[in-house]
């Protein structure tokens, strides 16, 4: 039962997170090395060791497209509410 209501709550915030516009809060890597801050208006920050960057970003198709100044890398939106980006790192949201 505990194993149901799990998947339900994990399926349900996937669905709501899928059907929104965009993400809103912040996520961080294992190590806390970076940081991302996600608005619903489309902006991201991201930091890594100090170093904050402003970027813009989209939500399509599971996928979550980062563009700045003309290059637009593209991260996985996994169903767990995580986000792989490139080489394999790991985007979890953090708590406040």
């Amino acid at each position: 039962m505990r194993i149901r209501n799990t998947l339900l709550l994990a399926a349900s915030a996937f669905v709501l997170l899928a059907c929104s516009k965009g993400l809103d809060g912040t996520y961080k890597d294992e190590l806390g090395i970076q940081k991302y801050e996600f608005q619903r208006d489309g902006t991201v920050y991201i930091s890594t060791m100090g170093i904050t960057k402003e970027s813009t970003y989209v939500v399509e198709d599971n996928k979550v497209k980062i563009s700045d100044q003309g290059d637009t890398t593209i991260y996985d939106l996994n169903t767990d509410g995580t986000i792989k980006g490139p080489l394999g790192m790991v985007l979890k949201p953090s708590q406040p």
